[in-house]
């Protein structure tokens, strides 16, 4: 045997042992947020009622209901959340009806439910490993990064409960992956179309994460035209482009078009959604009388000053990021919220210090690829919390984290660069700079324990 044969053989041993850790790493997690969806039977989380109303529509007609269906229109407010997609609803329909084979036991239906945010959470998972593999090569580095992703509290909790929250994060995750190796493929045939199921998802899923969609759009056109041997190749660009759309259309297009034809042209179905709370929906919570910041006429100025300083949007919004269960009302200690702000504030200050490497976009007269992708990923960041904060302030005041959510990858990559370069430009004996970054991983699994802990009993308590 030669010596690259055992070198070839040594490396595919070392990438299966890898799978397999990789695999029972997601495997583990699925397990933690199944344990989460069972804790209890009510359906607390944050719109998990309504959004049940969709689910047992379909388990009952096996068709897909329209948002003004009587059946499923809220009391109180006066529409369905069937306006918008609700793909996640399907899947969890159908883990019902196969759960209704065997029981009619309320607990393990709305478990069953659950079922379709604890995949998109493992996929999640998945998605994060891979990336983390192809960023953050070092393996302790890529590890802080998976565990900050996977074992948030508020992320576990989202792939515990019907929502479609956690379909939006599993969208991005995929998206980022295609940027990824779309920027190391050159955009080939694979890289389109694993961009094209990415915003597939993404449009299906929630709004907070259609930044990604701009973003994306943005980057692969740059990329083509700035960072590639031929530049300004808008022949390359469009016939790239266009296996990106046809995948688009192929898997969601066809929602787009169904609202469009059922609500008059709306194919957001948000024009549709406003009239129907407008007919039905309690007095006080029709949009046209629904107390709003936007509506009392405040200046932008005044308005800011009053969602920072007075209520404290932005600290609320920080700790139901972290972790805020039951319709906002079980937190976790106030230690853990510390210790995430020590974590965030530690990867910032790391990022600020590499600013120069960390956003150049041009070196030796070329455009790089990899400013464009931190840059879109800064963009990425952002837009979830600028949605956030402006439905806060002409839609609903709800300070949730949740809706900012679509940022998680983005973040907790530049607070693992940030952290990890702190790290190795400070302490310079690898045992020891090993040994905090495990430390991290097991801080921020500790959180996630703490936070099951108090879900946990939370929810003994209303049983």
């Amino acid at each position: 045997m030669t010596k690259i044969q055992t070198r070839d053989m040594t490396a595919g041993s070392a990438q299966k042992r890898q799978l397999a850790i990789d695999l029972i790493f997601v495997g583990l997690a699925a397990v933690f947020f199944l344990l989460w969806a069972w804790q209890s039977s009510y359906m607390d989380g944050p719109d998990e009622l309504m959004r049940y109303d969709i689910v047992n529509y379909l388990v009952e007609h096996w068709s897909l209901p329209r948002g003004d269906d009587p059946s499923i229109i809220n009391p109180i407010w006066g529409f369905s959340y069937a306006f918008q997609p609700y793909i996640p609803h399907i899947f969890s329909a159908l883990f019902i009806r196969i759960a209704k084979l065997f029981t009619e036991d309320m607990h393990v239906l709305i478990f069953a439910g659950r079922l379709a945010s604890v995949f998109f959470g493992a996929g999640t998972v998945w998605f994060t490993i891979k990336i983390a593999r192809k960023l953050l090569p070092a393996k302790a580095d890529g590890w802080i990064f998976i565990f900050l992703v996977t074992f948030l509290p508020q992320m576990v909790y989202l792939n515990s409960y019907m929502n479609c929250e956690s379909m939006a994060i599993f969208s991005t995750a995929v998206i980022v992956y295609s940027w990824i190796i779309g920027l190391e493929r050159k955009w080939d045939m694979k890289s389109c179309i694993w961009l094209g199921v990415g915003l597939s998802l993404c449009a299906l899923s929630y709004v907070t994460a259609y930044g990604f969609l701009l973003c994306s759009f943005f980057l692969f056109c740059l990329t083509i035209l700035l960072c590639q041997d031929k530049k300004w190749d808008f022949k390359s660009m469009i016939q790239k482009g266009l296996v990106v759309l046809a995948v688009f259309l192929v898997l969601a297009g066809w929602w787009f078009i169904r609202n469009a034809i059922l609500y008059q042209g709306d194919f957001l179905g948000l024009t549709a959604r406003d009239i129907c709370g407008e007919l039905h929906a309690q007095d006080a919570f029709k949009p046209s009388k629904h107390w709003t910041i936007k509506m009392s006429g405040v200046s932008a100025s005044e308005a800011l000053k009053m969602l920072f300083w007075e209520w404290k949007w932005h600290s609320d919004t920080f700790k139901s990021f972290i972790g805020i269960f039951k319709e906002m009302a079980v937190l976790i200690p106030t230690v853990c919220y510390t210790i995430y702000k020590i974590i965030f504030a530690v990867g910032i200050l790391g990022c600020i210090i590499e600013i120069p490497k960390l956003l150049a976009l041009r070196k030796d007269g070329k455009w790089l690829e990899k400013g464009f992708f931190n840059w879109f990923m800064i963009l990425a960041l952002i837009i979830p919390n600028v949605l956030n904060l402006y439905a806060s302030y002409a839609i609903d005041y709800q300070p949730q984290g949740r809706y900012s959510m679509p940022m998680l990858i983005p973040l907790m990559y530049f607070t693992v660069y940030g952290i990890t370069k702190l790290l190795d430009s400070f302490i310079k004996n690898k045992m020891a700079n090993t040994v905090i970054k495990i430390l991290i991983c097991v801080i921020v699994l500790g959180i996630s324990f703490v936070g099951f802990w108090s879900y946990r009993v939370a929810c003994l308590s209303m049983n």
